[in-house]
């Protein structure tokens, strides 16, 4: 009998594992977002710009997001803490058009009890008629001029560029909960987890902001600058009669891949509002974004943002607070989509609010904070697996698992929370 040749034998294994190398590396090639791909559109465009048209137009659009939510934490002496509850966690209708190629218009309500509408978030709180949806909430409600060319003005109450967390569409972003630190820098006017009006803006102020993005190819530049009153969703002026913050931001795109800057430097409305003396303090906050993909339609994406803020406070002590999360998904099938999110928040001599009082104000009520006088430090890390069903219409399925591990001394405490939720996103034309 012959024996086999050991040099044929070997070459035949080793050309079959570079089949299935060349194989794989073809397979997971394909996952890959090409170069030449159009760029995203920038979020400024997608709320602030309507396609050129020269009759008017109306689009009656929204989300409806119904879910569950279940959170507990566990203290190191001992304690067991947390809730169960079914939610709401978005009700957004809206409308946008246009009255003729040169004049957009964005409106958006908030009707659900959530971190955006926080007169209606927080149990307790006098005035805030916490737990009964009894109150509505605008978001947006403003309109764009496209008179210049290269440069759109948008007026009124709007998004603002800074965390591109904040500024993703509730419809499609690629998980539940937002980061901590977008919740306690974005969303907030102070650093801290968002509170009621006098210390929130939910990702959104009163003011103009010129903006725009032009592509070329897999190239897109898009830049915005805006100046405003530093209070937030409370229309209101700020504590000096005038506005007083600006807000700077530019993004790069290249086929697959972002990256994007906002500065923002000002006063920020926290206590009294409706130019009340000494009601308001400096703030100086920064954020960095990095993306590989479109976490909207890529199968396989990876995503970095970073936040930086440094406030006065009463008392003219300085807080800072840092945070960033790190996050990638894949999509195995066309219909699934899995995600992992770590995320990490610190700040560090943060003047804590006790208790909120209520005062008149020009506009009705007004939630102002007391402080219980102590610097606080709080460090956190946080880990986030996402499963989400794609379904046809826009409408997606979630299911989320949040462990957080709070370090702060001289209590740890571990929270582990379950966020359920469907979206549903509608759109009617109602003027064509």
């Amino acid at each position: 009998m012959k024996k086999p040749n050991k040099k044929l034998t070997w070459l035949a294994r080793a050309l079959g594992a570079g089949a299935m190398l060349t194989t794989s590396v073809a397979a997971f090639a394909g996952l890959l977002p090409s170069m030449n791909e159009k760029p995203m559109t920038a979020w400024t465009m997608v709320y602030g710009k309507e396609k050129p048209q020269q009759k008017p137009s109306a689009l009656l659009f929204g989300v409806i997001q119904p879910g569950y939510a279940y959170s507990q934490t566990s203290n190191a002496n001992g304690t067991v803490n947390g809730y169960s509850q079914f939610k709401f966690y978005r009700v957004r209708p809206g409308i946008r058009g246009s009255i003729g190629p040169n004049i957009d218009y964005f409106f958006l309500a908030e009707f659900a009890n959530n971190a955006a509408n926080p007169n209606a978030y927080y149990p307790g709180v006098p005035g805030s008629n916490a737990g009964t949806g009894a109150r509505a909430r605008i978001l947006d409600a403003n309109v764009t001029l496209n008179y210049i060319p290269g440069v759109h003005l948008e007026v009124g109450q709007m998004m603002i560029p800074f965390s591109e967390e904040g500024l993703a569409a509730a419809g499609i972003l690629p998980w539940i909960n937002y980061s901590p630190a977008t919740l306690s820098i974005d969303y907030n006017e102070f650093i801290g987890p968002p509170g009621p009006d006098s210390l929130f803006n939910g990702v959104r102020e009163m003011g103009v902001m010129a903006f725009n993005q032009v592509m070329r190819g897999p190239l897109a530049v898009d830049y915005a600058l805006g100046y405003f009153n530093g209070t937030g969703l409370s229309q209101t002026g700020s504590s000096m009669d005038h506005p007083d913050q600006i807000l700077v931001h530019g993004g790069v795109d290249y086929g697959p891949f972002g990256l994007a800057g906002s500065i923002e430097n000002g006063r920020q409305v926290i206590a009294g509002g409706g130019g009340a003396p000494g009601s308001s303090y400096r703030q100086r906050k920064y954020a960095i974004d990095a993306r590989w993909g479109n976490f909207a339609k890529d199968p396989l994406w990876a995503w970095y943002e970073y936040q930086h803020a440094n406030d006065t406070q009463p008392g003219g002590s300085s807080g800072t607070a840092r945070g960033w999360f790190a996050a990638a998904g894949y999509r195995p099938v066309k219909h699934f989509m899995a995600v992992f999110r770590y995320s990490t928040y610190n700040s560090e001599n943060v003047l804590p609010v006790g208790s909120f009082g209520q005062a008149a104000s020009p506009v009705g009520p007004l939630l102002t904070p007391s402080y219980n006088g102590s610097l606080t430090t709080t460090s956190l890390n946080q880990k986030s697996l996402i499963g989400i069903y794609l379904a046809r219409n826009g409408v997606r399925y979630y299911l989320e698992y949040d462990r957080t591990h709070m370090n702060n001394e001289p209590k740890l405490a571990d929270d582990n929370a379950v966020s359920v939720m469907v979206s549903l996103p509608f759109g009617v034309r109602l003027i064509h």
